[in-house]
C-alpha cells in the first residue's frame, strides 16, 4: 500500500517538476528577449525564477531518493557480504532519515522566519520559497522509510 502511494507522489512530483522547469524556461526566454529586443526587464523576474528553481531542485531531490538514485557512497556495501551489506544498508538508511528530519525541523524553523521577510521586488514572503525544504523533506522521509521496507520485504522473500 505504501508502495502504491510512494509510486503516485512520484509520478505527481515529476509532473510537477516538469511544469516548474518548463515555466523557468519559458521565463528565462522571455527575460532574454525582453533585454535584448526590447532594452528593458521585469524587475520581479528573478525573484519568480529564484522561487521556482528553488522548488524544482527540492522536488527533483525528492524524486531521486524515491528511485534511489541519490548520491549514494556504495564502495563499503559493495564489498561486504550480503547480510552485512543489509545491514550497513540499514544504518545509510537511518542516517538519511536523520538528515531529512533536520531537515524537515530546521525547514520548518527557517519558513516561520522568512515569511515576515518579503522578496527584493515584489511584496511576496521569501518563505514561500524556503517551504520547499520542510514540504520534500517529508516526501524524503515517505520514501526513504518505503526503501527500507521494501528492502525487508525482499530479503524475507528470498529465505
Amino acid at each position: 500500500m505504501l508502495d502504491a502511494l510512494v509510486r503516485r507522489c512520484c509520478a505527481v512530483l515529476e509532473a510537477l517538476a516538469g511544469v516548474i522547469f518548463l515555466a523557468l524556461f519559458g521565463l528565462s526566454i522571455v527575460r532574454i528577449a525582453m533585454r535584448y529586443f526590447a532594452g528593458a526587464a521585469w524587475i520581479w523576474l528573478p525573484d519568480i525564477s529564484r522561487l521556482l528553481f528553488i522548488w524544482v531542485v527540492f522536488i527533483g531531490a525528492s524524486i531521486l531518493v524515491a528511485r534511489n538514485e541519490h548520491l549514494v557512497m556504495d564502495y563499503f556495501v559493495t564489498k561486504l557480504q550480503p547480510a552485512a551489506a543489509r545491514h550497513l544498508g540499514t544504518i545509510i538508511r537511518l542516517a538519511e532519515l536523520a538528515f531529512f528530519g533536520v531537515m524537515l525541523v530546521g525547514g520548518i524553523r527557517i519558513v516561520d522566519v522568512r515569511m515576515r521577510i518579503p522578496f527584493d521586488t515584489w511584496d511576496f514572503p521569501t518563505g514561500w520559497a524556503y517551504l520547499a525544504v520542510p514540504v520534500c523533506a517529508v516526501f524524503m522521509i515517505l520514501f526513504s522509510v518505503n526503501a527500507m521496507l521494501q528492502s525487508r520485504l525482499t530479503t524475507k522473500a528470498r529465505q
